[in-house]
């Protein structure tokens, strides 16, 4: 079979990672993609479309406060996304643009012969289903990432069309309960972990957006124990990714999140640091333990934020412990092939393969 994998922009490289994972089970993947990566990841097909990741767009995101993604959880709700009139009209003009966009790549690439379409990110080529209409004899899948779900509801046509929906997010279970979860892939495997530490621990938080990792509350935490304890902390912003790598790789303690402001648990960042033998503090609910079984990461709340890490701080054998335990779990429980063979379990029960 052949599967087209298309997205908003391959944040991370999850929808690249997913679309090369076929292979495993003897099928092609594709990726495409609407914009280029900001970050440096592969970008596949590349469609161009306006209006997304412009420099203009992003000063309009902003000033018009769509920058913030957070959702607390006790706020989760399923919404439809363009159920506001005038959000509505604006898709649909804007589904005019990317139309013209497409035409010219449609044939190009033979889109229509793929067997399977993961939207990943839940956008079918345009916010509207004149491009579902096209493919309603295609199987169909949407894969949910980062705030989408969370923040701005699921596109209506979508919900028609999809014969399978997953969601890579914990919270997202909550919105949807029938949303088929699949863990976040990484090939943990290529990256080669950190054996010693500094002399003085260093600790490190690399957040794509502050207010989502609940940064703030971070580093006063942190000032709060440098006047206990000796340490360094590292926060890492605005860098590539390859140099965000080799920055964590200098650090001796990682922090995902806490507060859970916009999705809950962990997400690619996290994993990074358990690839590196770093142990990792994260908040994850006790609801949403039944999906990550034998999780490494060291668990904290605003509330005892400071004491869990004061304590991981001053116990060298349970960073030990948490080490051996992160690099072993997210090179098996993390692993594409893995999180792969969960999607082709729902593939066979819908006897698409």
């Amino acid at each position: 079979m052949r599967i087209l994998h298309l997205t908003f922009e391959n944040f991370q490289d999850v929808p690249g990672l997913l679309s090369r994972s076929h292979r495993f089970f003897g099928d092609e993947g594709v990726l495409a993609t609407m914009s280029p990566s900001t970050l440096g990841f592969p970008n596949g097909i590349t469609l161009n479309y306006p209006l997304l990741n412009s420099g203009l767009i992003r000063k309009f995101r902003k000033i018009t406060g769509r920058e913030n993604v957070n959702v607390l959880e006790h706020a989760l709700s399923l919404k439809i996304k363009g159920a506001n009139p005038l959000q509505r009209i604006f898709f649909k003009s804007r589904d005019l643009i990317w139309l013209y966009k497409l035409h010219a790549k449609w044939n190009r690439y033979e889109f229509g012969d793929f067997d399977i379409f993961h939207f990943d990110g839940d956008i079918p080529f345009i916010y509207g289903d004149r491009i579902l209409k096209k493919l309603k004899h295609k199987r169909i899948v949407t894969h949910f990432f980062g705030s989408e779900l969370r923040k701005w509801g699921m596109n209506p046509f979508l919900k028609e069309y999809a014969n399978l929906r997953i969601t890579s997010e914990l919270d997202h279970t909550k919105i949807d309960p029938s949303l088929v979860f699949a863990p976040i892939p990484f090939e943990a495997d290529k990256i080669l972990p950190r054996r010693h530490e500094n002399p003085v621990l260093r600790i490190c938080h690399s957040p794509t957006r502050r207010t989502a990792k609940g940064t703030a509350d971070i580093v006063e935490a942190i000032n709060k124990l440098k006047k206990k304890i000796k340490l360094e902390f590292l926060l890492i912003e605005g860098v590539s990714h390859k140099k965000c790598m080799e920055l964590k790789r200098t650090c001796d303690i990682g922090i995902d999140q806490i507060g859970n402001y916009a999705g809950t648990g962990y997400g690619r960042s996290g994993l990074e640091f358990l690839a590196l033998g770093i142990p990792t503090l994260t908040e994850i609910p006790d609801e949403y333990e039944k999906l990550l079984p034998g999780h490494p990461f060291v668990k904290a709340t605003k509330r005892n934020f400071e004491d869990v890490l004061y304590n991981l701080l001053i116990d060298a054998e349970l960073r030990r412990k948490k080490r051996e335990q992160g690099i072993k779990w997210v090179r098996d429980f993390c692993s594409p092939r893995h999180i792969m063979g969960k999607i082709y379990e729902e593939y066979q029960r819908l006897g698409w393969k």
